[in-house]
């Protein structure tokens, strides 16, 4: 479980630990915010002294790049374009459309690109600085010269779900020429758009290290409206029939429980599964009329924990009496939508390295509850695209594919019994807020990856379970605590920010607009 960052100030107006913290955190944010702005809306122009650095830089390595044109519907004008930005480069150790074999990287690039006059030495920085195999950066969209800032596509870091999902380098992709004939694509630039996608793809799970640029280094030339993304949705096969274990923290509110269950019940597609409910301080008679009807269900059971409300600890009992091979955290307060949900979570929990995975959640108006958590957001860690119509797309396409993430809520998370062992279950010194977030920091510390899934859909009445966040003065203190806890633990995580964010887009909503 997860506090609302909205009654985070609040609770810790006069907690030294946030108070600190927060202050230098927007003092930076400021200045970075600052800087930023004026980059975006300066567009791909340097001035003097920049360039005159950039010129005289020496960089750790010298690349030498070849320079292909990926072919698409154009004129002439459109490449003349492109050939003029190459032209204008700070950075001059490149060759066009000729193979060399001295040359390091290969660039694609669309025959109408306009590149950033600091594109290549930016990007020979970072391979120099990082042994980068594989690069890519963020892009914006031109119909005239010189261009504007229009639409930019700050994209999120690489993950390999995210790659396959969404075409991160149709316009640009940046590849050692080691990497190219490992991958057997040495011939990328005759490709048509479908083959280079499935490629790109390819390439990027060939390198050790894919690196994102996040600067708008490319301006696409377009004529009319902004292209939707090329978004893809990928059904893997599952392997075997693993049971899932369906683990639900209950105190009274039986309406809601009765909903959550029957839900699962009508709708789910997926037939090997138990729930388990942990009972914990019930006082309706009403409450324990329904744990005798239900468990009638072979499938359902319901077992007590006695003490103070601890959302880890409660969990971490269902664990003990779960016999899945996946362990599924549901609130009693969520409703299955879609009959596939637990089958894609499953998909999705099965693949490689894949620590925890989470589902689309949706406020009881169809509006966007949970779409993945973003570290950094909303000063500790907010919900990407919450309130946003739940039949949009989201920026870029992002509401539509499945991607890696920082971490998703407890609301509805699923994890492989062996990860959720690893781990020693939910951290119980946090018994209400940030739970859920620490689990996958310490998931994702361990080198696992945490995906979102918009294929598994519930909708979720939110935090009813527990009551009013902020009713007691014992729960804020509580608050207080287990907030600074989370600061003091991943400060450092807090302060690098999300990987699977953009830097260019703003940390004060989770809206995902420009800083």
């Amino acid at each position: 479980m997860r506090m609302d960052i909205r009654q985070l100030g609040r609770f810790c107006k006069n907690c030294r630990t946030v108070g600190v913290g927060e202050a230098r955190r927007r003092v930076l944010e400021a200045a970075e915010t600052e800087r930023i702005r004026a980059e975006l809306a300066r567009g791909p122009v340097l001035t003097a002294e920049e360039r005159r650095d950039q010129e005289r830089a020496v960089l750790p390595k010298e690349i030498r790049f070849e320079i292909w044109f990926l072919k698409k519907d154009t004129n002439e004008d459109g490449r003349k374009a492109a050939l003029q930005s190459l032209e204008d480069q700070t950075y001059h150790h490149f060759i066009i459309e000729e193979k060399r074999d001295d040359t390091d990287y290969v660039l694609f690039v669309e025959e109408d690109g306009w590149m950033h006059p600091g594109a290549l030495y930016e990007i020979a920085r970072v391979i120099g600085e990082t042994g980068a195999e594989v690069l890519y950066t963020d892009e914006d969209y031109y119909t005239e010269l010189p261009a504007g800032l229009r639409a930019p596509w700050c994209k999120p870091g690489y993950g390999s779900e995210t790659m396959r999902g969404c075409a991160l380098c149709d316009g640009l992709i940046i590849c050692s020429k080691a990497i190219l004939a490992k991958a057997k694509a040495e011939e990328y630039a005759k490709m048509s758009i479908e083959e280079r996608r499935e490629t790109a793809i390819r390439i990027a799970e060939t390198a050790k290290r894919v690196e994102r640029i996040p600067k708008i280094l490319l301006y696409r030339k377009i004529t009319g409206e902004i292209p939707r993304p090329g978004i893809r949705r990928y059904e893997d096969p599952i392997e075997g029939e693993p049971m899932v274990s369906i683990l639900i923290p209950n105190k009274d509110h039986r309406e809601d429980l009765e909903r959550c269950i029957r839900s699962i019940r009508e709708k789910t597609d997926w037939a090997k599964w138990e729930i388990i409910i942990i009972e914990n301080n019930s006082e309706e008679d009403e409450t324990f009329r329904y744990y005798e009807e239900i468990q009638k269900d072979e499938r359902i059971r319901v077992i007590r924990r006695e003490g103070a409300f601890n959302y880890s600890a409660v969990n971490n009992e269902g664990f003990r009496a779960a016999k899945g091979e996946m362990i599924l955290l549901l609130n009693n307060d969520t409703e299955v939508r879609n009959p596939g949900w637990m089958r894609e979570m499953i998909r999705q929990a099965q693949k490689k390295g894949v620590g925890a995975v989470g589902a689309k959640l949706y406020y009881p108006d169809g509006t966007i509850q949970h779409a993945g958590i973003g570290i950094g957001i909303k000063m500790l860690a907010g919900h990407y695209f919450r309130g946003e119509d739940g039949e949009s797309d989201g920026y870029y396409g992002r509401l539509q594919y499945a991607q890696e993430v920082s971490a998703v809520t407890a609301a509805c998370m699923m994890i492989p019994r062996r990860v959720y062992e690893e781990m020693q279950g939910l951290d119980e010194s946090y018994r209400l807020v940030f739970n859920d977030v620490d689990l996958c920091l310490r998931i994702r510390e361990k080198g696992y990856r945490i995906i979102w899934t918009p294929g598994a859909e519930l909708t979720h009445y939110e935090s009813k379970s527990r009551g009013p966040d902020e009713d007691t003065e014992e729960k804020k203190r509580f608050f207080v605590g287990e907030t600074n806890r989370f600061l003091r633990k991943w400060y450092k995580v807090l302060e690098d920010g999300d990987p699977y964010y953009n830097p260019n887009l703003t940390r004060e909503k989770e809206d995902f607009s420009l800083r």
